[in-house]
């Protein structure tokens, strides 16, 4: 993995998805760059003087959807991005599953705690090889095709990484809307219309 994906996926794993968007994002001219009308950026990155949308969950991420006019070419940059995005939302995935992991070692069912259950660490292995299998796929593959089938695996990965922590996974209090939030900046700066099934 290159060093910016590290980067990027550590930064996200450790500080959230908010820091994890400006590490893949630095040095980017995000509204000439951004292949949609709208591109997700941290708050903090917000170019002086762009118009901004708002989202309810995404606020409580720090990430906000700046307008970006005009057209723009796309491209290996924006392929580029997406794998940087696609680190993120790995470390983010990551993230993620350590609190799930905690939260399922508090809770018990029969007498003992969920993390013991087989079916729960089945889950959680399986979790973990599939966070593997899609770092070497964005490692390896650069193409725009390859990269929109990518985030849609990583969206199926946050569901099964919400899945872990019950009903409370759905709710926008808890730190899992991170994964929800994670497919809307992807949404911004991934063309998927090319991606696999």
């Amino acid at each position: 993995m290159s060093t910016a994906m590290q980067e990027c996926e550590r930064t996200a794993r450790d500080e959230g998805l908010a820091a994890g968007l400006d590490a893949a994002l630095s040095g980017i001219e995000v509204t000439g760059t951004a292949p949609g009308r709208y591109a997700a950026v941290s708050i903090r990155q917000v170019p002086a003087g762009s118009s901004v949308r708002t989202h309810s969950i995404a606020d409580r991420e720090d990430v906000v959807f700046v307008e970006c006019p005009g057209e723009r070419p796309g491209g290996p940059r924006v392929a580029e991005v997406g794998r940087l995005l696609a680190a993120v939302r790995l470390g983010l995935a990551r993230r993620l599953l350590d609190q799930a992991v905690e939260h399922l070692t508090e809770r018990t069912g029969g007498g003992e705690p969920l993390i013991r259950k087989q079916m729960v660490t089945g889950n959680i292995a399986d979790i973990i090889g599939e966070v593997e299998l899609l770092r070497a796929y964005a490692q390896s593959r650069t193409d725009p095709a390859a990269v929109g089938d990518l985030h849609n695996r990583i969206d199926d990965l946050g569901r099964q990484v919400a899945k872990l922590f019950g009903a409370i996974g759905y709710i926008a209090d808890h730190p899992a809307r991170a994964l929800y939030v994670s497919s809307l900046v992807a949404n911004t700066w991934i063309g998927r219309q090319g991606a696999e099934e």
